[in-house]
């Protein structure tokens, strides 16, 4: 009898850790995807100001040259800028990455009575929609840029002329154009992710209290 009690103890144990252990792994989960989710933010937002920045490095490509070969140097601002927003897109594809890992760790917690399951379906439902719209805008605007680079690159033809030049800013907004409705597809999820992220983040954390 002794012993089946020591038993039953041992198994209470081990159950009380498991459901520690469950709350600790989601509390540190739900963290790591907010941390995720306010880098894309950030590459984002730098993206943005980039491209804000492009008319004044335009000018700036200009007056390397007199006879526009500036467009053709491989270090001319524009350049710079494209350079830079490539690699950009490339750290949101790597917290894009780590989303999608974080979503499965989600999933992969074991059941705890005290985890809200409802809310953690919503993060994950949230956190993938996200994803995938991330992919897209990455996917595209990277086929994108290279056609805007192309297009900088065309105006050191000798074939140039007034309509060619100005072709090239038609050409360029209308690739802005469908990097920001990709975008827009991006936004609508970020206030409501980030709202389910904070309620289900203190809730944990006055679960586990820490």
């Amino acid at each position: 009898m002794k012993t089946k009690k020591i038993l039953i103890l041992l198994s209470l144990s081990i159950l009380i850790i498991a459901c520690g252990n469950s709350l600790e792994r989601a509390k540190r989960t739900v963290g790591l995807i907010q941390d995720n989710v306010t880098l894309i933010i950030g590459n984002i937002s730098e993206i943005q100001n980039r491209e804000l920045d492009l008319q004044q490095d335009f000018e700036a490509t200009i007056n390397l040259s007199e006879d526009l070969s500036g467009f053709g140097q491989s270090d001319n601002p524009l350049n710079k800028n494209i350079a830079k927003r490539k690699d950009l897109l490339a750290e949101m594809e790597e917290s894009r990455q780590q989303l999608l890992e974080l979503c499965q760790e989600l999933k992969d917690i074991p059941e705890n009575d005290q985890l809200p399951k409802d809310q953690i379906t919503r993060v994950i439902e949230y956190t993938t929609n996200l994803c995938d719209k991330t992919d897209i805008y990455i996917s595209n605007y990277l086929e994108n840029i290279e056609i805007e680079d192309q297009s900088y690159q065309s105006i050191t033809s000798e074939e140039i002329d007034h309509e060619s030049f100005f072709a090239v800013f038609d050409n360029v907004n209308l690739l802005y154009t469908e990097n920001n409705m990709n975008l827009d597809q991006i936004l609508e999820y970020f206030e409501p992710l980030n709202t389910l992220l904070v309620n289900l983040k203190v809730y944990l954390v006055n679960l586990t209290g820490k």
